[in-house]
């Protein structure tokens, strides 16, 4: 008997969105929700059984009465075409009696795994043949800590898959350095379990961790920001016997993307610096843009004769514009901050003079981790970790990273007044 679902998890619908712009918040906003809806119109047009929801449905705090009706209308959506949905709360949106998610009104559709005590729930054809078992846990609260993996029972039959839907950080997954630990568990945790599939939330980077058995993180449906790039979306996820198979569906209509831009030593005017920026950018794009609506972010880093002009707001905001309209693109946000001045400090570097003395300085102290140490002052503004020293002194260089260029720049000009 085949079984086929949809696996999402971290769609966040209505997120603040709270540094950007009020145009810019709506449009984000609106583009969760139609991510979402393409989502409901895969599932009805692929005839799923289920819908798989790994968490992170919605964020508790921000939610409106207008997204809240139109949750529960494509709930409703999935209802009529007798699509099961089965939806494991995570931290952004809990099932703790005080959170929306246990005041809502779900059509009879929706199972809701409320419990951090995992629970068993079978789903069958009409004929009362169960398909697969679908086993999940959800976060009661914003903070969960206990291994929930671990207290999911094995699964009772080899000939009907058991699924676990469950939101939390598989250790060592990729991405999961990124994210908090919230019922942190490891990859054997999962696989002893005897499961067919685990459908995972949390990480935003989509992942399969694991194709013996299948454990899946579908990703963010719709990026977010900068950090959350490329083609983001859901699974559609086919069992039949022992085969499982798996195929990632691009829904969300917007794509982030993060390019860094280091070769500007050349660029002696702003044409020059359109140029490059423009080439670097259509190489990435090797040609041709991707289907969805692209928002760019470019970190110009490495030296760059235009490193004064660069440090002005207005002159980014009119790069920005030209650069919006050469590339035919929806978005761009430019960052200087590792932009460094045309100059090189290795050519000053062991001469007999103040700034050869100078950079001396930053290089014993960079090399000496017992000085930096100390060096540092006791409260660090920027960085609140306490007793993990080796994460202090990457923070420490990460401060000092080109402040070499800086003292040279600095020093140089002095010497021209």
């Amino acid at each position: 008997m085949v079984f086929k679902f949809l696996h999402l998890a971290d769609v966040h619908l209505d997120t603040a969105f709270q540094s950007r712009s009020p145009q810019m918040r709506s449009f984000l906003r609106a583009s969760l929700r139609e991510a979402f809806r393409s989502a409901i119109d895969l599932a009805i047009s692929e005839d799923c059984h289920a819908l798989l929801v790994a968490g992170d449905l919605f964020d508790n705090e921000t939610l409106s009465f207008t997204t809240e009706r139109f949750l529960l209308q494509q709930m409703n959506r999935l209802r009529e075409k007798n699509i099961a949905v089965f939806y494991a709360a995570g931290n952004h949106d809990p099932s703790g009696i005080s959170y929306r998610a246990a005041r809502m009104d779900w059509p009879a559709n929706v199972h809701i795994f409320r419990s951090r005590r995992p629970e068993e729930v079978p789903l069958s054809d009409s004929e009362g043949n169960i398909r697969a078992v679908i086993a999940g846990a959800g976060h009661e609260g914003k903070r969960e800590s206990e291994n929930l993996a671990a207290l999911f029972p094995p699964a009772g039959s080899r000939e009907i898959p058991h699924i676990g839907l469950l939101h939390a950080l598989v250790t060592g997954a990729g991405g999961s350095q990124d994210h908090e630990r919230y019922a942190p568990c490891t990859l054997e945790d999962l696989r002893e379990k005897g499961y067919k599939y685990w459908a995972l939330g949390h990480v935003h980077a989509g992942e399969i961790i694991s194709e013996d058995p299948h454990v899946v993180y579908s990703g963010s449906l719709m990026g977010r920001n900068a950090r959350e790039t490329g083609s983001k979306g859901v699974y559609l996820v086919e069992i039949h016997a022992n085969d499982v198979k798996i195929d990632f569906r691009p829904l969300a209509p917007v794509r982030w993307e993060n390019i860094t831009v280091d070769s500007l030593e050349k660029a002696a005017n702003f044409d020059d610096l359109q140029n490059i920026i423009t080439g670097s950018v259509q190489e990435y794009f090797a040609g041709e843009y991707p289907p969805e609506r692209v928002f760019l972010r470019l970190n110009l880093t490495g030296p760059c004769p235009l490193y004064k002009e660069l440090n002005s707001p207005e002159n980014i905001a009119v790069l920005e514009e030209e650069l919006s309209f050469a590339l035919n693109l929806d978005y761009i946000e430019i960052k200087v901050e590792n932009l460094l001045p045309p100059v090189n400090p290795d050519h000053h570097r062991g001469k007999p003079h103040i700034l050869g003395a100078l950079l001396a300085v930053i290089d014993s102290v960079n090399a000496d981790e017992e000085m930096l140490l100390k060096l540092a002052p006791e409260v660090l503004a920027g960085y609140q970790k306490k007793g993990d020293e080796a994460g202090k002194l990457l923070y420490l260089k990460s401060l000092l990273a080109g402040i070499d260029f800086e003292a040279a720049v600095r020093l140089l000009e002095a010497d021209k007044l």
